[in-house]
């Protein structure tokens, strides 16, 4: 059986490829080609089972990196088709540089293209192409012509698709010259595959890919004069497919994510609304279409962009990369006109050739689509939100509705013969098998245009509905170039001066705000529940029932639970509560509807976020949608608490070794002290006037009080200040007023004093100076609060047998009083955070006009 075993895991993987003519990694005779030698050599060296492993290790990297082009709420076991494969596409050094050199020069030509035609139009005016071709192109805005556009470069950074007709013939299928998408995964691809397989790295140089972000940047940073300018990623902000790229690019370059509602237009500047005011903007990487930056100047019923941009960049007060309309070089309808646009700009014969492409508007080219259209593939002219409200369709339709639509609107589609991708191994199900790819190559220009030395490899579908070429993709590939190609040709850059110091959007502080919040939310019913399981419920008489019953009712009312509160007698059982406290998700304060809240507001923001802290929150939340699958018993739901517990206590500390202690960290903790001290006011506002009705003074330990003070996470702090039993005056003079027990509500709001006062630096000495003044009220409320009159620590707290415990003098009713308006007095900050630092209503109640529309 050994025997079997050993010859069977060295039986050749790649014998299904002998004598394979169309593969690109191997001759007909089944030998690798020089460029895939040692990639085949590394992986012949390996077991079939080793392989299986790394694959699976590769797919969980990915799935934990959320490498996905899907709505960010959604479920991730249905939102990630991505799967990248063991086996990489390799290139020779003379296949690269006729790549990189038709790259450069097809970039150049259409950015010259995108320059005429919103200029002179010499390109129509010689009928070098059809008038109308160009002109009907719904992504050409005549709004924008005229404006003069920094060295005729309407796009600084796209990628083309190409496709290996064989023999290292590549073809051009498409353009993406607007808002080029996919650049995160290839540095994503590279760094885990090299993680993964190492080994396949050690025998060739491969070139770096990792430093095209700091190139991008450079590129974003020359388009201002300014030394340090504000650099800004502006995205749609409505989740979608192109959200992780936007957060891994933010986050690589240093820069923010805004939206449009995060900007204002005044005096034809544009303006960061942040938590210090306006800061002006320089420069603006747009990733939404030029048609939806401005609803002014581009009047769309389907956009929400920011009114006056296009104007603030017409007069040169922000630069805006790509510029917009520079997607008029997207047009699928111009490939077929590829050469003569190369010709009519360069001068040059075209180094890289367009697949055949047949636009449908022309009458014999739509009797030939007619007559072969099961060999070619149907597109729109662009994928542009424009051409689908004029043609009434949307985008991913099936194939027979796009042929309805082609029929109807010839104008506006186009077919193309996509050669078949030559072959490359794909490791899929234990095997390799031969599948076809696309390859994605990216550019940015400038003085020295740089091509990304690599690019992405995105596997052809099998079957695919629509079979256009999509995003949809079976599985993705690392890029490999020969290192000795590049090494030579890096742009050379001089170092540059330490960034300035620009504050954060009010929409990012907010998020971060009501992260914190959940996360202390979900992280306090975990821990409250788990103490009252402890107790034993279902093993208590009915007497012992009825006094814990106050404790059960405080937690039920510190997370909404408002039909516990109103019940008078306790429930014979309360798993059914228990079940629902922790993993119902329609519950909005359960313990898995809060870990849901936190995660979809760290989403939006996930530039900010170190991905060490996303990886402990996916952790989590993998954990609960799990369980809440599974049978429920009481044994456990206290192991699930135990384990949130710990598992939130691990991305606090992550946050803290992890993430810069800036403004973010600060909102981070805003959210988890303020949560903190109303979820401590919340629970004894309910269960101090309770307690006190059923408080009879006896000798023993008062274990309802004992269990209070565990559910508040303080035990072992009253018992280290007070050394005695416990008494309701001295828990409320703990919680209340103690300056270092962390679930006090002084402590809390000496740690919220401490981190507004952080946010304010430079000229801006006084921001937030009324909130603190009203903590500072709050904190003298607290030291003569009713029942926490004594000094924590006097000598006759320590003699229980003499004093008479001080709560004894008020009712329960004033109790209950005197909590409720501590407690809506400390709520009373949120709404006073909300003014200053999210809606700025503090503002515009001082100076109406300030944001006026001009």
């Amino acid at each position: 059986m050994r025997n079997i075993d050993e010859t069977s895991s060295k039986l050749d993987p790649f014998r299904d490829f002998h004598g394979e003519a169309s593969s690109a990694a191997f001759d007909c005779h089944g030998i690798a080609r020089k460029p895939y030698s040692p990639i085949v050599d590394v992986i012949r060296s390996c077991s079939k089972s080793d392989l299986g492993q790394r694959q699976k290790r590769l797919n969980h990297a990915v799935e934990e990196l959320g490498l996905q082009f899907s709505d960010v709420t959604s479920s991730r076991s249905s939102a990630n088709p991505w799967r990248l494969d063991l086996f990489p596409l390799s290139l020779s050094a003379t296949e690269w540089q006729r790549i990189s050199s038709g790259v450069v020069q097809r970039a150049l030509a259409f950015n010259a293209y995108a320059q005429d035609l919103y200029s002179e139009q010499n390109i129509l005016r010689e009928r070098v192409i059809p008038h109308d071709l160009a002109l009907r192109d719904p992504a050409f805005l005549r709004q924008l012509s005229g404006i003069e556009v920094p060295y005729g470069e309407y796009s600084q950074f796209g990628a083309f698709d190409l496709v290996d007709a064989g023999e290292g013939d590549w073809r051009v299928v498409e353009h993406h010259m607007g808002a080029p998408f996919g650049l995160s995964h290839v540095l994503q691809n590279r760094r885990i595959l090299s993680q993964v397989f190492p080994e396949l790295y050690e025998r060739v140089d491969v070139a770096p890919v990792a430093g095209f972000s700091t190139y991008l940047l450079e590129m974003l940073r020359a388009q201002s004069s300014r030394a340090n300018p504000h650099i800004l990623l502006l995205t749609s902000g409505q989740p979608g497919q192109a959200y992780f790229e936007e957060a891994f690019i933010a986050r690589h370059m240093g820069i923010s994510i805004a939206q449009p509602s995060d900007l204002l237009v005044r005096e034809s500047c544009v303006f960061l609304k942040t938590i210090r005011g306006l800061e002006p903007v320089d420069v603006i990487y747009r990733r939404v279409e030029s048609a939806a930056l401005d609803p002014i100047a581009v009047p769309n019923a389907n956009a929400f962009g920011l009114p006056g941009l296009i104007n603030a960049w017409r007069q040169g007060n922000v630069a805006i990369v790509n510029a917009p309309g520079s997607g008029v070089a997207d047009n699928r309808a111009l490939l077929r006109y590829s050469d003569r646009i190369i010709r009519q700009y360069r001068h040059e014969s075209p180094i890289l050739r367009s697949v055949e492409t047949f636009h449908l508007s022309d009458v014999d080219q739509r009797d030939y689509v007619a007559e072969h259209a099961a060999q070619l593939v149907l597109k729109p002219m662009q994928d542009h939100d424009m051409l689908w409200q004029i043609c009434g369709g949307r985008p991913g339709q099936s194939m027979a509705s796009m042929e309805r639509l082609a029929k109807r609107h010839p104008e506006y589609f186009v077919a193309q013969s996509i050669p078949d991708p030559a072959m490359l191994p794909q490791f899929k199900d234990g095997e390799f098998t031969a599948k076809g790819g696309y390859l994605r190559v990216y550019y940015i220009l400038g003085k020295e245009p740089i091509v990304l030395p690599g690019g992405m490899v995105r596997q052809k579908v099998t079957g695919h509905r629509t079979r256009r070429l999509t995003i949809a993709t079976d599985g993705l590939k690392d890029v490999w170039v020969p290192d000795s190609v590049v090494k030579d040709s890096a742009p050379k850059r001089l170092p540059t001066a330490m960034g300035e110091r620009f504050s954060i959007s009010s929409r990012i502080a907010e998020s971060l705000y009501w992260a914190g919040r959940y996360l202390e939310r979900a992280e306090n019913t975990s821990r409250q529940f788990h103490t009252l399981e402890r107790l034993r419920w279902d093993q208590m008489a009915h007497a012992e029932q009825r006094t814990y019953w106050p404790l059960l009712q405080a937690v039920a009312a510190a997370t909404g639970q408002s039909d516990v509160t109103k019940r008078k007698r306790p429930p014979r059982d309360t798993l059914p509560f228990s079940k629902s406290l922790l993993l119902d998700a329609n519950k909005g304060a359960s313990v898995r509807a809060c870990i849901g809240h936190a995660r979809n507001c760290l989403e939006k923001v996930r530039e900010v976020i170190s991905p060490e802290c996303r990886e402990v929150l996916e952790d989590i939340t993998l954990y609960l949608n799990v369980e809440a699958k599974r049978v429920v018993t009481r044994a456990r739901l206290t192991e699930l608490c135990e384990h949130i517990v710990s598992e939130l206590a691990r991305f606090n500390g992550t946050a803290e070794r992890t993430m810069p202690h800036d403004d973010t960290w600060q909102f981070l903790r805003i959210g988890i002290f303020f949560e903190r001290a109303v979820g401590a006011l919340a629970v004894l506002k309910v269960a101090m006037p309770r307690l006190i009705e059923a408080y009879h003074e006896v000798d023993e330990e008062s274990a309802d009080l004992t269990a209070l003070l565990r559910l508040l996470g303080s035990l072992d702090a009253y018992r280290r200040e007070f050394r005695s039993r416990a008494y309701v005056d001295r828990i409320c003079s703990l919680i209340l007023q103690g300056k270092h027990v962390p679930s006090s509500v002084n402590f809390c709001l000496r740690n919220l004093d401490y981190a507004i006062s952080t946010l304010s630096h430079g000229e801006d000495r006084a921001l937030g100076g009324d909130l603190r003044q009203q903590i500072r009220v709050l904190l003298e409320v607290l030291a003569h609060f009713p029942l926490a009159q004594s000094p924590m620590g006097e000598v006759d707290w320590l003699d229980a047998g003499e004093v008479q415990p001080k709560s004894m003098h008020h009712t329960a009713d004033f109790v209950g009083e005197a909590f409720s308006g501590l407690a809506e007095q400390v709520e009373a900050l949120h709404g006073r955070l909300e003014d200053i630092f999210f809606s700025h209503q503090d503002v515009f109640a001082r100076e109406p006009t300030l944001f006026a529309m001009d």
